[in-house]
């Protein structure tokens, strides 16, 4: 799959989103005791985005995908590559109900922009970058940071 395609179906695997908690690889977050630090109003805003691609993924809603949660820009860039509109891609090519995503790295919010590091089920890594519009966070890219 190309690295766009591979980006967005890593991005789309958040089917199975078992929730938005924060992990790191190191063995001593893993195992410590020590609660976790809690998540501002921005990087709550960025979680409630990937909660609500979690959702419109698990019901198959390509259309909600394109028109509420990815930016004008991630739209008309899908549909570029893909030579179909942004909901029919989503549904045919991007929607994985048993793969699951976690955000793997601290949220980093500066100003209207912020980055949330993910990793797939099948151990692919890639960044998302989002942008906030009248006051919503919207997935404007999608980079693979390759598998481990």
């Amino acid at each position: 799959m190309p690295a766009a395609k591979r980006g967005l179906a890593v991005l789309l695997a958040a089917a199975a989103l078992p929730g938005c908690g924060g992990s790191d690889d190191t063995p001593d977050a893993r195992t410590t005791t020590q609660p976790a630090a809690a998540v501002g109003g921005d990087q709550r805003g960025v979680l409630d985005t990937i909660d609500a691609l979690q959702t419109a993924s698990r019901s198959g809603d390509g259309r909600r995908i394109c028109s509420r949660l990815f930016t004008p820009q991630l739209v008309r860039s899908i549909e570029k590559s893909s030579a179909r509109s942004c909901p029919a891609e989503v549904r045919a090519r991007l929607f994985r109900r048993d793969e699951s995503l976690a955000v793997q790295r601290g949220i980093d919010v500066r100003g209207s922009t912020a980055t949330a590091v993910i990793r797939d089920s099948g151990g692919g890594v890639s960044t998302l970058h989002m942008l906030k519009r009248a006051g919503r966070w919207r997935i404007d890219r999608v980079m693979p940071r390759g598998a481990s």
